[in-house]
């Protein structure tokens, strides 16, 4: 971080003297830090030219609700929720000092009843943009039809895009775009962060992501849901955490018979766009794994879905 950058942002929020603590992990072309001043910790977001950024973040500072939270927006000492430099917009936000959620049935329990909540939420007449999940499908069609894999595989995923079912009927909400165990901090009070994705559009998409994380490689703590096993190599379904999750998430929302048909494909789609790495080791590996897992329990996927929305 240079100097300019650094004293405009003391300049823009009337900080002291921040020290910028370091920089955390991020995709694309968005830049991250933490930051202290006064014994104060913010996050500070630099995002390029995204003039939709304006109306996701008036958006998300407008949301009063104590189930489900957002770090809070910093206003500047001009009452915006933003400046602009360079060519990129910077925004400052609270940081919620608590660790990564890892999948327990206690997490889950309450991760439904705050997605949830935060789907019911209007956004008739917000600003931010509608998800297009067709132009998401238009862009992984290029990148796999460019990425040298085996052949076989390619065919598989082309022919799952091209068959992908209509999104046209399906529950339209506020969607957070990036919904994982590492996007949900807290414990007693559970926080989304890193919400730039957020849109409106089907809130199947989120739900999507939620059942591609049911499906995990990684051994969190197998114990809690009465697993014993230290290592695995193929995907392990946390049904009891996805049912729990269902079951207080349909407490507070209610999912069509389609939302329901196209959960397990919008899952699928979830693992695809996880593909971000060029090689096809890795994380490559890892989401085609689950894409064919869930491909394969699609049924149980939508048993148990229906087990809750429809009866």
């Amino acid at each position: 971080m240079n100097y300019l950058i650094t004293e405009k942002i003391k300049k823009e929020y009337n900080l002291k003297n921040p020290v910028f603590l370091k920089k955390f992990e991020t995709r694309g072309q968005r830049r991250v830090f933490l930051i202290i001043d006064n014994k104060n910790k913010y996050v500070i977001k630099i995002i390029p030219n995204k003039k939709e950024l304006i109306a996701k973040l008036e958006f998300i500072s407008k949301i009063k609700n104590k189930i489900i939270n957002f770090p809070r927006i910093i206003d500047t000492k001009s009452n915006k929720k933003y400046f602009f430099q360079s060519g990129n917009f910077f925004f400052l936000s609270e940081f919620i000092d608590e660790k990564e959620n890892m999948p327990s049935l206690n997490f889950f329990s309450k991760l439904g009843y705050a997605v949830g909540e935060f789907h019911k939420i209007e956004t008739e007449n917000s600003k931010i943009l509608n998800l297009n999940i067709g132009e998401k499908i238009k862009k992984l069609k290029t990148l796999f039809s460019k990425k040298n894999i085996d052949i076989k595989i390619k065919n598989q995923i082309i022919n799952f895009l091209d068959s992908f079912p209509p999104i046209s009927g399906a529950t339209i909400g506020p969607v957070h775009g990036d919904i994982s165990y590492f996007n949900v901090l807290g414990k007693e009070k559970l926080f989304l962060i890193d919400f730039d994705d957020i849109s409106r559009g089907p809130i199947v998409y989120d739900l999507g992501q939620m059942v591609a994380f049911m499906f995990n490689l990684i051994p969190f703590d197998f114990l809690k849901f009465e697993m014993k096993i230290k290592r695995i190599s193929q995907p392990v379904f946390l049904m009891s955490g996805f049912k729990i999750f269902l079951k207080n998430y349909s407490r507070k929302i209610k999912l069509s018979r389609h939302d329901i048909e196209i959960l397990p494909k919008m899952a699928m789609l979830v693992c695809l766009e996880n593909v971000y790495l060029e090689s096809i080791d890795g994380i490559f590996k890892w989401n085609f794994k689950r894409f064919k897992k869930i491909e394969k329990e699609q049924d149980l996927i939508k048993q148990l879905s229906l087990k809750y929305f429809l009866n």
